[in-house]
């Protein structure tokens, strides 16, 4: 499933060669400051295509102290399809780039959008290992003012079909985020917000951090910009 992940990243790639538009996207860079960690997290996303198939490539990651600088980088490549202008299909390749080991994925995707201030996303991942993993998260965006300001609820989650002891990770449902951030556009490409998150452990993950002493839970204060172009 890797390898034709891998074709299908390659199948696309002349697709970016003769692309209409290629956008750049930091949706996240910002720094956390609450109880435990401090972490650093960032998110972008660029992409290249037309109308109804494009090259997306993703990266985030972070550190776990307010440092900027990264400790592991999760990067995928996806070939997307967009049957219409609300919906992508995407296929490809995720490598984790992390202390003690990398880690290769395939993965498949689904985006969509409800209407013009909601959309939501969810990941399938099927590691080298043979374990199967997913995420998925839902984003509003509701303007409160016609200066460019924007309050952003997301809800965000994972997922392990099995327990995978060596991550960490028990089976069923492993993690939720819920986070608020009030974002200020400053013209038409670059952005500033602050903000709050709650990140919990769930199920039989948390009663594996608990076992190992730790709290499975923190909530933090956001400081952070993005832009788009």
């Amino acid at each position: 499933m890797i390898a034709a992940g891998a074709v299908a990243i390659l199948s696309f790639t002349s697709v970016a060669a003769h692309a209409q538009a290629v956008s750049v996207e930091v949706d996240l860079f910002e720094l956390q400051e609450g109880k435990g960690d401090d972490p650093f997290v960032f998110d972008t996303t660029v992409t290249a295509g037309g109308d109804r198939h494009a090259l997306v490539l993703k990266a985030e990651g972070g550190n776990e102290t307010a440092h900027l600088s990264v400790e592991e980088v999760t990067s995928m490549a996806l070939a997307a399809f967009m049957p219409n202008d609300s919906t992508s299909f995407m296929a490809g390749v995720r490598h984790d780039f992390r202390p003690g080991g990398d880690l290769t994925y395939a993965a498949l995707a689904v985006e969509q959008s409800f209407g013009s201030i909601l959309e939501g996303e969810h990941f399938f991942f099927l590691s080298e290992n043979g374990d199967l993993t997913g995420e998925g998260q839902i984003v509003a965006g509701i303007p409160l003012t016609p200066g460019g300001l924007t309050v952003e609820p997301r809800l965000a989650f994972g997922w392990a079909a099995q327990a995978i002891p060596e991550e960490e990770v028990g089976s069923g449902l492993t993690d939720t985020e819920l986070s608020l951030r009030l974002r200020q556009a400053i013209g038409p490409v670059f952005n500033v917000y602050v903000g709050v998150v709650h990140e919990r452990l769930i199920g039989n993950t948390r009663d594996i951090a608990r076992a190992n002493e730790e709290s499975g839970q923190a909530t933090r204060a956001i400081l952070g910009a993005g832009l788009f172009f």
